[in-house]
């Protein structure tokens, strides 16, 4: 029973990555490699901080995450695992955190 639950998750995390390693190819998101500048020069929130808050909120873990422009503003695209195994993909706001 335990190795079928950890060939569950182990495969949730595969298709975790794979969304989100597509987003950074969206139009409006950036490298990851880039996105501390444009944290800094935005003076959005770090993040670490955001994830933190999400994986308090959720229960869950952010297994994947992209920082994307939307508006006249940036989003941090994420992928949480659940604490039951599931996975929900969230949209937070970069400056005020919400979502």
């Amino acid at each position: 029973m335990w190795r079928a639950v950890k060939l569950i998750i182990t495969l949730l995390f595969a298709a975790a990555s794979l969304t989100v390693a597509g987003r950074a190819g969206e139009p409006g998101c950036v490298d990851w490699g880039k996105a501390a500048a444009i944290i800094a020069q935005n003076g959005l929130l770090p993040a670490s901080a955001v994830y933190q808050m999400v994986q308090k909120r959720t229960g869950g873990k952010v297994v994947s995450q992209a920082l994307c422009k939307q508006g006249n503003g940036y989003v941090y695209k994420l992928v949480v695992l659940g604490p039951t195994g599931e996975v929900t993909n969230l949209t937070v706001d970069a400056a005020t955190g919400q979502f």
